[in-house]
Order: structure tokens, then C-alpha cells, then sequence
């Protein structure tokens, strides 16, 4: 599937020094960015990729003062279906070394103490990799919960939904919980974050395309030898349930987002508790699903819902 994202910036006022952080869609073996072009009032404009996960990212300014900023990205990403047979994963392979970060803790994403006692509880008597998976994501579905409170799509802190006891939140809380209870059980995993962009086969609360501004989606992905990092979903199977669809679809759902994914849905990054490039102000992100911008050295909030802040999506072809 070929989809056209335009990302598009028109703030209002006067702004002095203002610098611009902007994810921009990856390039992966399942997702290859075609084309990305640029217009703008900006004085400068360049491609960057943070030294730890390599997250691309346009890095913009507006030297002095501006009056107005204007920016418009677009960008053409071909994206695919993707299908892991579970079945097929080898528990002798040995782990690439690139994988081995994935096995860390961070800030947001604990791999000690509660989180690595539920993690054993839950994958005990278990020897495949695969099989370890599967638990972890059944558990995770019998126990996490969406709460719809939460702003936008949450914050992945696993620390504080531990200390809470409770397992709630949206896509980034419920996979992040999954990608720590993972790395606890020896097995790699890291949250992707980005945006839904093109309708769903299963339900339009899977996908749309149009004004995708608010459709921020954060997946996980789990490191199988044999298989490579495969994707998993237990935020969106929770999603479906909480829509109402029949209990055959949910059950249907639930079975492919264990290994499987749709390309209706563009990747950033899997960039989590990280520095920029180059470095900002503010310091390190939790993770990045939308613009950070600094002003005069001091954060401006530029999020889904501000004024002047679009992202629209257009499916081409497949």
C-alpha cells in the first residue's frame, strides 16, 4: 500500500528562536519512505537521526523573530501486510547484538523488581521464546483495561501503572506494560510509535485516512529468532472489544494481532526516553508521535488538537 502523509504547521503570532522537532516516517524491511518534501517560511531545515534508535526526525528553525511559521512535510511511505507464523520461531537462534538494547530497562519501561516477578509468574514451566509470548499477551489482555480519561494515548509509564496496580491506559500504557513484561522474560521488545493512515478491514476504529491528526497508534514489537521483530497488538484488541463488535470478530482480531499487522498504519520510531538530534533544551523525551518545539530556548506545546497542527493521509495505490 502506497500512502501520502502531509504533516502541515501554520502557527499564529510572533515567535523569536523557534526550533522545530518533527518525526518523520522510517524506513524499515516492511515500510520504505518514497519521497519527503518540504515548504515553509523556515531559515533552515535538515534531516537528523538520534545516536541510540536512530528515530529520523526534520530538524527546522526559524532564526530571530518570525512572525506566522509556516511548515508543510510531505511524505509518500509504502507500507505491507505483515503475517509471523509463531510456529516458526527457533529457540536456538542466537539473538543479533543489535536486538540486546531491546532487553534493557529505561525511565518509562522497568525490567526489575514487580515487573520481572509477573513476568516469571506468568511464563513459568515455559521454554520457547514463542510460547513465553503468547502468555505474556494473553495475560495482558485478561488483565489490562482501556480507560478512556486518558489523554491522547497515554503516557507508557509502566512504573506508575505498577505502583498504581492498576493496568490501564491507552495504546502507548498497554504495550509499553507488554514490551516490560517481555524484556523481563528475556525476550527483546520495544514499543513503535506512529499513525494510523488508511481504513481497517476489520472496523473503521482500526483505521481511516482523511484528517489523521488525532490517530496516533502505538504498537509493540517482539524479537522471535527465525522470525525478526515481530508485531503485537493487545492495545488494539482491547480497542475493538471496548467498540462493541461481535465476539466472533473480537476473538478473530485478538488471534492476528498476536503476529500479525495491517499496513493501514505508518511507523516513526521505536524511540523511547531519548535525546533529540541535535540535542533540545528540554532534554530527553519520554517518546515522539508529534512535533517538540522550543521557543527562545523554553518549550511550546504543539500537539493533536492545536490550533494550526494537521496531519492528513491519502491512500494511493497498493
Amino acid at each position: 500500500m502506497e500512502l501520502d502523509l502531509t504533516f502541515q504547521l501554520a502557527l499564529q503570532g510572533r515567535f523569536r528562536d523557534l526550533a522545530l522537532w518533527l518525526p518523520v516516517p522510517q524506513d524499515t524491511p516492511q515500510q520504505r519512505r518514497l519521497a519527503l518534501e518540504s515548504v515553509g517560511n523556515h531559515a533552515e531545515l535538515s534531516l537528523h537521526r538520534d545516536p541510540l534508535y536512530g528515530a529520523p526526525m526534520l530538524f527546522v528553525r526559524w532564526q530571530g523573530v518570525q512572525d506566522d511559521p509556516q511548515l508543510t512535510v510531505s511524505t509518500r511511505v509504502e507500507t505491507r501486510e505483515m503475517n509471523c507464523d509463531l510456529a516458526q520461531a527457533r529457540a536456538d537462534a542466537p539473538l543479533p547484538e543489535d536486538t540486546r538494547r531491546y532487553l534493557a530497562a529505561s525511565t518509562h519501561v522497568p525490567v526489575e523488581g514487580e515487573v520481572r516477578t509477573r513476568a516469571e509468574a506468568i511464563t513459568q514451566g515455559l521454554d520457547t521464546s514463542a510460547d513465553k509470548l503468547r502468555a505474556l499477551y494473553d495475560w495482558v489482555l485478561a488483565h489490562a483495561q482501556r480507560r478512556f480519561d486518558v489523554a491522547w494515548c497515554g503516557l507508557g509509564d509502566v512504573p506508575a501503572m505498577l505502583a498504581a496496580g492498576e493496568f490501564c491506559g491507552k495504546c502507548v500504557d498497554i504495550n509499553s506494560l507488554l514490551v516490560a513484561l517481555c524484556r523481563a522474560a528475556g525476550l527483546p521488545a520495544r514499543t513503535v510509535l506512529g499513525v494510523r493512515a488508511a481504513p481497517s478491514r476489520f472496523d473503521p476504529a482500526l483505521g481511516a485516512s482523511g484528517d489523521v491528526t488525532q490517530a496516533l497508534h502505538t504498537r509493540a514489537e517482539v524479537y522471535l529468532g527465525g522470525l525478526g521483530w515481530v508485531p503485537v497488538d493487545p492495545a488494539d484488541a482491547l480497542k475493538l472489544a471496548d467498540a462493541g463488535v461481535p465476539d466472533t470478530l473480537q476473538r478473530e482480531v485478538s488471534a492476528y494481532l498476536l503476529g500479525s499487522a495491517e499496513a493501514n498504519w505508518v511507523a516513526y520510531n521505536h524511540a523511547r526516553d531519548f535525546q533529540l538530534a541535535p540535542p533540545a533544551t528540554g532534554g530527553p523525551l519520554n517518546f515522539f508521535t508529534v512535533p517538540y518545539a522550543e521557543t527562545d530556548g523554553m518549550p511550546l506545546n504543539i500537539e493533536a488538537g492545536t490550533q494550526g497542527y494537521s496531519i492528513f493521509s491519502h491512500p494511493t495505490g497498493s
